[in-house]
């Protein structure tokens, strides 16, 4: 076999796996839809059977707007996490100039503060 074909299958081989998984995902994602249209839709008529047609729906819409929310909340906290991260020090001399450099601004930060008060 030449290096070619070996190359080739193997990207066949795993652009098998992508569409094979994508396809299963989209296939969980369509079920997932689908039985959210059908729990809403019983949790509709139990509450209209209590509460009216319009504060059914009202209900429904807050459960949904709240669901959002802390969805939009916890992807918003995820990527705050994720982004913010201290620069990794890689050896000891830069951590050494770094704590020098922050000592300097602190005493300059501490020094233009006692002048202020006298």
């Amino acid at each position: 076999m030449r290096l070619e074909n070996i190359a080739g299958l193997a990207f066949d081989h795993i652009l098998g796996r992508i569409l094979r998984r994508a396809l299963l995902v989209l296939l969980i994602a369509g079920f997932a839809v689908v039985a959210l249209y059908y729990f809403t839709a019983a949790g509709s008529l139990s509450l209209e059977t209590h509460y009216g047609a319009l504060h059914a729906l009202l209900i429904v819409g807050a459960v949904y707007a709240a669901v959002a929310i802390a969805f939009a909340i916890w992807w918003a906290r995820l990527n705050k996490r994720a982004s913010v991260s201290a620069p990794v020090l890689s050896n000891q001399r830069d951590m050494q100039i770094a704590m020098l450099v922050e000592a300097v601004m602190l005493g300059y930060a501490l020094a233009r503060k006692g002048s202020r008060i006298s």
